[in-house]
């Protein structure tokens, strides 16, 4: 391996000292955003005053190096933020002098705390937070010779569709193309690595791993299929503790702890109306992250099921009307070894049916465009949901919409607040206010989009979560957002 790494090295420096020299371009781009928001009776509980309400700020600048022709690129996406106003500390303080006298004032600091460095820092008066993180950076190059194919190395956005199993930044490698009409694409991820046990110098392979592979075709403007399969590789739960005894170190237990996820997905346009239709079934053993075990034995469950997901669009003139539902599994809670409940994925970030542009319902799911709590959950699982929309542009500046959305549980005891009898663990949400209902609730929206400058818009959202029971309250959310994006 290392003579093959060596001669790889040499091959590369011989490719790079021979290619002509290129002129690069620099490229700046950045979101802010700050967005003030207010929720009343998240948890569905009016009396537990879990009323949230606040405002953020968030700043996403990007960094773009390329080559004149593309060939190389390179990206760093960095972020400040979600730094709230008030809070995450600051470096106010005020003194009265050098000397301390009994029990007489000498200073005093407004901010909370002066730990200004670490996630969302620097909110509280006086500012000055250490507070920059990183989204993306990695690089993306061409294969040479004209083979079709670029391949993008670091930390990157990894998404596959309608976010049902995966939307979220991931370390890896991806190599993708097309030759039309397909596209193709593959991919290596690493989600976790556990920490190294046993001193320096201890190596093992105890990491959470993840291939994908996927394939899209476009027969036509009426008919676009796509087929995926992610392969997940856990070896992180059943590591063992001693060098050269993994097997025996995990007593019945498998090594590795597999994932499969195989998705279908269809899009088309007609003229008078669009459509999108995707199913995936997922198994996980141990769940996604193969922590999920019987609750006697203490064996890992297996988790598999399905969900599929869909919507119709009809344009009439300046309206948009969206007609869409999904339906997925949940859990038997049946005492056996396995779950029927539709797994999720890595990363799961569905908010509601057809999401297909981001971010259509604000409360049923991971909380959209605007999601700043969680209501509800990231992704399908247990729920059957039927809804429509209305997106209205009277002039081009102008975006306005209405939506509405139902949310049923697939199977009551898929509501994991709800205990069986018999049961040994339950994968799923689990919403306490709603043990032994049969539905989540009614969402009702309003939202508008003004766009007031080039790159610069004004957002506002109010949204209610009528649950399905008169006994918990409803959740209600409003928004309003400034955004600026060049």
């Amino acid at each position: 391996m290392r003579k093959f790494l060596m001669v790889v090295a040499v091959g590369a420096l011989a490719l790079l000292v021979a290619a002509p020299a290129t002129a690069l371009e620099f490229k700046f781009g950045a979101e802010y955003r700050v967005r003030f928001y207010d929720y009343s009776n998240v948890g569905f509980d009016s009396r537990a005053g879990t009323n949230p309400r606040g405002v953020q700020l968030r700043v996403r600048p990007i960094f773009d190096t390329s080559d004149d022709n593309g060939n190389i690129t390179a990206r760093l996406r960095l972020e400040f933020g979600d730094t709230q106003f008030g809070a995450g500390g600051g470096a106010n303080g005020v003194a009265f002098g050098a000397n301390v006298n009994g029990t007489t004032v000498t200073g005093y600091s407004l901010a909370p705390t002066n730990a200004r460095v670490g996630n969302g820092a620097g909110g509280s008066i006086g500012a000055d937070g250490v507070a920059v993180e990183v989204k993306s950076a990695y690089i993306d190059f061409a294969m040479p010779f004209g083979v079709p194919l670029r391949v993008r190395s670091g930390i990157m956005p990894w998404y596959l569709p309608k976010g049902l199993i995966v939307d979220d930044d991931v370390a890896g490698v991806q190599a993708y193309g097309s030759i039309k009409p397909v596209r193709y694409q593959i991919g290596w991820y690493r989600a976790s690595r556990e920490s190294i046990p046993g001193g320096a110098g201890f190596t093992k392979d105890n990491a959470l791993d993840f291939y994908e592979a996927k394939l899209d075709v476009a027969v036509a403007k009426v008919f676009n299929p796509g087929i995926y399969y992610l392969y997940g590789d856990n070896r992180a739960n059943c590591a063992g503790v001693s060098a050269g005894n993994f097997i025996a170190n995990c007593g019945t237990q498998e090594r590795v702890r597999d994932q499969h996820y195989l998705g279908l997905t269809v899009t088309g346009d007609l003229g008078f109306m669009s459509y999108d239709l995707d199913w995936i079934y997922g198994s996980a053993k141990g769940g996604p992250d193969g922590t999920f075990v019987n609750g006697l034995t203490g064996e890992a469950t297996r988790v598999r099921g399905w969900v599929i997901d869909g919507g119709i669009h009809v344009p009439i003139g300046p309206v948009r009307l969206n007609f869409v539902g999904s339906y997925a599994t949940g859990d038997d809670q049946d005492g056996s070894n396995k779950s029927s409940a539709f797994p999720g994925g890595p990363a799961p970030g569905w908010s509601g049916p057809s999401n297909v542009a981001g971010g259509n319902y604000e409360l049923i799911g991971g909380g959209g465009t605007f999601d700043v709590v969680d209501v509800t959950q990231d992704g399908p699982t247990n729920l059957w949901t039927l809804g429509v929309s209305a997106e209205y542009n009277p002039v081009k500046a102008l975006t306005l919409r209405a939506h509405y959305l139902y949310a049923g549980f697939t199977k009551n005891s898929g509501n994991c607040a709800t205990a069986v009898a018999g049961s040994v663990g339950c994968f799923g949400p689990a919403y306490q206010s709603l043990a032994r209902k049969n539905s989540l609730g009614h969402e009702f929206g309003l939202r508008a989009d003004y766009q007031m400058w080039t790159g610069f818009s004004v957002q506002g959202f109010a949204g209610w979560l009528f649950p399905g029971s008169d006994d918990p309250a409803t959740v209600s959310k409003y928004i309003m957002q400034l955004r600026y994006v060049f």
